[in-house]
């Protein structure tokens, strides 16, 4: 919602400025998704908001529950026709996680990611990013009576290169008289952008940073993550160490398992010996990521070689978590996200 536009319009036609507290508590603290929920508005103001103002940005064109119920992928349409998609992740009995798009698409068109191939039509504005939140809260208000208690941007697109909409986008997420969600509640992914993740470290140090790396081998990486072209490996592992000195905090490292790609010993081996030599193993922790069908040529590996490279990395002294695919029957887990 634009509150400023909103603010300019009471002004305009001489409403008490308390309204506007009112509207917002109701859809940010309440998440109200209609004008006729926020029934502390006489009905005539009402009347004329719902000629000149939508609540949300964005406008919920389907939604799809996992069998498992353990996920629902919402398609948005925007006001230019485009679309994307957000995810709401069931972690625990009680406590969900929203997936949200920062961009129409993904310039960085890693090669197992289905958003990748749709390339970027445009950037998300801060609204729009935001108004995920809200449209995906009021659902779950509404179907189950439950709240969002973390937010994780690694939908569509690459959150750096929306860098400005992002920061603004966590300050309302965060914002005690908005939403009020707590830093540590909300993470940012990266395919690795070195100016960003600086920026980051500076700009909001007590969120979390999830950084996908997939290769610790300039070919490889360059294969899978085309951002590796500009910003290489020495790069990057300069950025990160540079970031866990500023912050103290430790970094998600995001890793998909490919099937004869990055999933051997040797791979593993080569992993532990990159990620020594930018910080302890303390200060990271590896999120394996058993690749999820797009329709390209890679496959996951089987359960057993996903545990046996779990079990190394956990010798070698990381934290290491092997991620349960959610939403894949609804093509709503990691790297499926295109819009469609």
């Amino acid at each position: 919602m634009d509150l400023k536009k909103l603010s300019e319009f009471l002004k305009e036609n001489k409403v008490p400025a308390f309204r506007l507290n009112q509207v917002r508590d109701a859809v940010y603290k309440n998440f109200a998704a209609s004008w006729d929920e926020i029934a502390v508005l006489p009905a005539p103001l009402r009347d004329k908001l719902k000629a000149g103002f939508r609540i949300h940005s964005v406008e919920v064109v389907e939604t799809q529950t996992a069998r498992r119920g353990d996920a629902v992928k919402f398609c948005f349409g925007l006001k230019d026709g485009h679309r994307i998609e957000t995810v709401l992740l069931k972690l625990l009995a009680d406590k969900w996680s929203l997936c949200v798009s920062t961009q129409v698409g993904c310039p960085v068109r890693c090669a197992f990611c289905a958003t990748g191939r749709k390339g970027l039509k445009r950037n998300l504005s801060p609204d729009e990013i935001v108004d995920q939140f809200l449209a995906a809260a009021a659902y779950l208000k509404q179907t189950r009576g439950q709240k969002i208690g973390s937010v994780i941007f690694m939908g569509m697109g690459e959150p750096f290169l929306n860098y400005e909409a992002v920061l603004e986008a966590v300050n309302t997420l965060s914002d005690q008289q908005m939403i009020g969600l707590g830093h540590r509640h909300i993470s940012v992914s990266t395919s690795g952008h070195v100016p960003g993740i600086r920026r980051f470290a500076k700009d909001l140090p007590q969120c979390n940073l999830a950084v996908s790396l997939h290769a610790v081998e300039d070919e490889l990486r360059n294969e899978l993550v085309p951002m590796n072209h500009n910003y290489p490996l020495s790069q990057l592992s300069k950025a990160i160490a540079d970031y866990i000195a500023i912050t103290k905090r430790k970094v998600f490292i995001e890793y998909v398992l490919m099937d004869g790609v990055n999933n051997s010993r040797s791979q593993a081996l080569k992993l532990n010996s990159w990620l020594r030599a930018v910080a302890a193993p303390k200060y990271f922790t590896i999120n394996l990521i058993p690749y999820n069908h797009t329709g390209g040529k890679f496959k996951a590996p089987a359960k057993e070689r996903v545990q046996v490279f779990a079990g190394l990395m956990e010798g070698y002294g990381f934290e290491t978590t092997v991620r349960k695919s959610m939403g894949e029957d609804i093509a709503g887990a990691c790297g499926q996200l295109a819009g469609k």
